[in-house]
């Protein structure tokens, strides 16, 4: 028998329903197609309208952001130490990040109940000074304490310095020009201290003191201004560390272990700006904030 070929079978319609037409299956095509296109414009229209309830969180970041570049820019202009910025002083990277901006792409993921309590300029100006200022202090906490000078001559340290810069001081806010500080070998192990500068007005102004070393190695001192007859009471005597000073005692690098002041001291009234920048350094690899530095105008009032 030789095999024949058959065509396959049609479906059958069920009873009572008439099979559509061509032009009705057309016809419903494209019906589908109209009302798909509706619903993309609908869903595009609620895209827009988000975008455009969520422009004033943006822009809150935006000018949070901007505006913390302008303040930090304002308090990093000191006058004086030019470029002092050049090398970095190990800022964390997670206080640099821009938390305003992080804000307004954060803030459409939190629940609406929250969303509805809380400003979104708030939450945009909360996260660009709070976070930075939080990481900064736990950063600060966690910095090796300051060493000073392996081994300090005070022999070789007395005799008068010249301040080239120095971290805004209170007890220096009149000094204007001129700034030095004499020591005088009192014994094996006391220096007495006279501390001279100039006003704004031209007026010569001293004031004396003693310091005395607290640590085997003489480099870490303690210095009171008070008079003698009250040199015993509480908080009279001051931290003052040498950080660093030049095998030929022509430079010096002084602080406090609380990194809150600093003085970069030399023998001479100038400092051309490749040991300035030396004596930067080794304020830096201690974690002293070196942007803020005052520079001191020598040979104001000098012959």
């Amino acid at each position: 028998m030789s095999a024949q070929l058959q065509s396959p079978a049609r479906p059958e319609v069920p009873g009572g329903i008439a099979p559509a037409s061509l032009d009705s299956q057309i016809l419903a095509a494209e019906m589908a197609i109209l009302a798909r296109e509706q619903r993309l414009r609908q869903h595009a229209s609620r895209i827009g309208q988000q975008v455009h309830d969520k422009l004033p969180t943006l822009g809150a970041g935006a000018a949070s952001m901007v505006g913390g570049v302008v303040l930090r820019r304002l308090f990093r202009h000191k006058r004086g130490v030019a470029d002092t910025s050049a090398v970095s002083t190990g800022s964390s990277w997670l206080a640099q990040l821009p938390w305003a901006q992080l804000s307004a792409f954060l803030w459409p993921l939190l629940p609406l109940t929250v969303r509805n309590r809380v400003n979104p300029k708030l939450v945009a100006t909360l996260m660009a000074t709070a976070v930075p200022l939080a990481v900064a202090h736990f950063r600060v906490a966690r910095q090796a304490p300051v060493a000073t000078a392996p081994l300090l001559d005070l022999r070789r340290y007395a005799g008068r310095w010249f301040e080239i810069a120095r971290l805004p001081l209170t007890t220096e806010r009149e000094c204007d020009s001129d700034v030095t500080a004499t020591y005088t070998l009192l014994g094996r192990d006391r220096l007495r201290i006279v501390n001279s500068c100039y006003t704004r007005d031209g007026v010569l102004e001293e004031v004396r003191g003693v310091a005395r070393p607290t640590g085997s190695d003489g480099a870490k001192l303690e210095v009171c201004f008070m008079p003698k007859a009250l040199r015993w009471l509480p908080g009279s005597w001051a931290p003052y560390w040498v950080l660093h000073v030049d095998p030929d005692y022509g430079a010096a690098v002084v602080g406090t272990p609380d990194r809150k002041h600093l003085w970069l001291l030399s023998r001479s009234p100038f400092m051309d700006d490749s040991q300035l920048q030396r004596l930067l350094l080794h304020a830096r690899a201690q974690g002293f904030d070196t942007t803020q530095l005052m520079r001191t105008p020598q040979g104001v009032h000098r012959s």
